[in-house]
């Protein structure tokens, strides 16, 4: 009995220092913030592909992460549609073992409608 308490409290902290608390909002820093822009600028992308509007970032100014049945990233980002720039706030929901609509995309900025989009 004793030897399951250690390994349940070695494992809780193991995920808390790789990832924070399971469920909490983590922000993103180093290698992992790199890694979530490139996955913003390629949902944008994808997108701007379809008949969504096409968005180019500007300036990532916070960046976080939380694993919920999936991992939720969310920026707080200017963006840009070539005309003029806006604040906005952009969610992508992650769901990889999904084979369809496994990711979801929102964006909201300001005094403009939300965008959302499912692939």
């Amino acid at each position: 009995m004793h030897a399951l308490k250690v390994i349940l409290v070695l494992g809780l902290a193991l995920a808390v220092a790789y990832g924070g608390i399971p469920g909490g909002v983590n922000p993103l820093e180093g290698e992992r913030l790199e890694e979530a822009k490139e996955t913003l600028r390629s949902s944008l992308a994808k997108l701007a592909s379809g008949d969504g509007p096409s968005y180019q970032v500007v300036k990532v100014k916070s960046a976080t992460t939380q694993v919920v049945a999936g991992t939720l990233q969310k920026f707080e980002v200017e963006l840009s549609n070539g005309s003029d720039n806006k604040d906005c706030i952009v969610s992508i929901w992650s769901q990889p073992w999904l084979k369809e609509n496994g990711t979801q995309l929102t964006i909201e900025c300001e005094n403009e409608g939300k965008i959302e989009k499912i692939w």
